[in-house]
């Protein structure tokens, strides 16, 4: 159990003021658990060993249940006094109070501490936080039995059933994600499964796993660099070898509760890497027999991370921009929630969209399967095809979503912490989810013009566009986790604005560009990682 958690265990005869004085005395979480819950030991770890940074509550799926659930966000709940519009799961009696809402808890607790409306403390908690708007995440049990029952019978009969469980299998399941891309869903984590288990007896970490799909994924590079057939078959196995890999890490995370930033970023930015880099090896491999592809390589590594970034923050803004749930009062009986009934759509319509989306699964499959097919130029040919269609798609909602937000910012420091270039402090567009993407676009289609009206090795300006490329990611994932790079690195990296005036006249004067891929090179894979992972341990320490 983690170590800022405490446990109470709840009964009939437990009052709001008991949980409430408990909550109060400490500053550790606190666990409320009914004593007539029966769950299993890897799901109750959901709550427990995870870190949280909101009151969570367990529930489990059920037709007409006590509990609504929306968007991973508990939004209606009952008690012996309170009915909930459209019930679609039940409560289970298990709710970590989190700290982090400690004013806004405490505050409700002890205006409905004193209320005589039926039904056990810990339902009228629930009912409390719910309808004063405080977010109650939910966590769902899957695949295993669960009750909350007066009856003992029930409880001994699932009990049992729990007993016979594989816990080692139920571990395996629960870290296995289930709203990944379809390829990844129904074929990857299908053989990643059986290489988290190997990496559970090897007793590997998440970050291990990652710096091996790393590895493979180099190797991968390296097979396609060859260009020929057979190297390219190789490093087409090994790529989607990379990616089963990638897979493992967060199962693995989940599986044995080690958590943290270092590793997210670490598997995102090495997702980066490998991807970008397969690409310039299939343009290098190409080189060797007489093909150019170097401008469609650049160009779908732009393509690629205007895509990327886009991605990121119109999910982080659009999730800022959610309309907050209304209070009710908590002396009425119903909630007044009224179901709108909504086209049910087909696993097909759902999957397909998913597939549409073009998450790293289904693009990883298609470079892998189209350069075996047809060699880099076809990768290079059906990628941008199809990422076109994609954006198309994707962006028509998006646009359509924006237009319905009101013309003001929200989390405004999370946007301009990655322009890497001038604030604009009085800006009110609501667009602005798409700057860092459109900068990045602008500053990539100017290489891309140089690399066509210059001699320069064009492999280079590859080369040089990585780096700076690293550098946006770099400044988007710690804009993610509410860090802004130092100001002192930024100013090393000229910001765009800068780059793009000191690179062309470098070029203009006949300057070796070498110098400039190892300086980017060095300043923003090197020096900014390691900048990043020693702040880090610096806060852990």
């Amino acid at each position: 159990m983690a170590v800022n958690l405490r446990t109470l265990e709840v009964n009939r005869g437990t009052r709001i003021d008991d949980v409430l004085k408990a909550f109060e005395s400490g500053n550790q979480d606190l666990l409320l658990v009914d004593e007539n819950t029966v769950v299993t030991k890897p799901h109750m770890e959901l709550l427990t060993d995870y870190p949280r940074s909101v009151t969570t509550a367990l529930v489990t799926k059920i037709k007409d249940g006590d509990t609504r659930v929306g968007g991973s966000r508990i939004t209606g709940a009952s008690s012996g006094f309170h009915e909930v519009g459209y019930g679609n799961h039940n409560f289970l009696g298990a709710i970590r109070l989190s700290q982090s809402q400690r004013v806004e808890i405490i505050k409700t607790l002890t205006d409905i501490s004193k209320t005589s409306h039926s039904g056990l403390a810990i339902d009228l908690i629930l009912v409390g936080l719910v309808r004063a708007t405080i977010l109650v995440a939910s966590v769902e049990v899957v695949g295993a039995p669960c009750a909350r029952s007066t009856e003992k019978l029930e409880r001994d009969r699932v009990a049992g059933e729990i007993a016979s469980l594989n816990d080692a299998r139920l571990r395996l399941k629960i870290a296995n994600r289930a709203n990944d891309g379809f390829y990844s869903v129904f074929f990857l984590r299908k053989i990643s499964k059986l290489f988290t288990w190997l990496a559970v007896r090897l007793k590997m970490t998440p970050n291990q796993v990652t710096l091996v799909s790393f590895a493979i994924g180099l190797f991968s590079a390296y097979e396609f660099s060859k260009g020929t057939f057979w190297t390219i078959f190789a490093g087409a196995v090994l790529l989607q070898l990379s990616i089963i890999i990638d897979c493992v890490d967060g199962e693995l995370a989940r599986y044995t509760r080690q958590f943290s930033q270092l590793g997210a970023w670490l598997d995102a930015i090495t997702d980066r890497i490998k991807e970008y880099l397969v690409f310039y090896a299939l343009a290098y491999g190409a080189a060797k027999h007489g093909r150019d592809l170097w401008i469609p390589a650049i160009g779908m590594m732009i393509f690629q991370t205007f895509r990327h970034l886009s991605d990121y923050n119109f999910a982080r803004i659009n999730k800022f921009r959610a309309p907050e749930p209304v209070a009710i009062s908590f002396d009425l009986k119903s909630d007044g929630y009224i179901v709108v009934e909504r086209e049910k759509r087909s696993r097909f319509e759902y999957w397909s969209k998913k597939a549409v989306q073009f998450p790293i699964g289904e693009r990883w499959l298609v470079i892998s399967a189209s350069s075996v097919i047809g060699g880099a130029a076809f990768t290079f040919t059906i990628m941008p095809i199809l990422s076109l269609i994609s954006i198309a798609l994707v962006f028509r909602a998006r646009v359509r979503k924006t237009l319905t937000w009101p013309k003001f910012r929200v989390n405004k420091e999370f946007i301009d912490d990655q322009l890497d270039s001038i604030k604009n402090k009085y800006s009110t567009n609501r667009f602005d989810w798409l700057e860092p993407s459109i900068l990045r676009l602008v500053e990539g289609v100017i290489f891309i013009e140089l690399a066509i009206i210059s001699d320069i090795d064009r492999s280079l300006i590859f080369l040089l566009v990585f780096a700076i490329i690293f550098n946006h990611y770099d400044n988007m994932y710690r804009a993610l986790q509410g860090e802004r790079k130092p100001k002192w690195l930024a100013i090393a990296g000229g910001f765009i604005f800068g780059r793009l005036l000191v690179i062309p006249v470098w070029i203009y004067f006949g300057l070796s560009i070498t110098i400039l891929v190892y300086y980017f090179s060095i300043l923003f894979f090197v020096i900014s990682s390691v900048q990043w992972i020693q702040s880090h341990r610096v806060k852990a320490a």
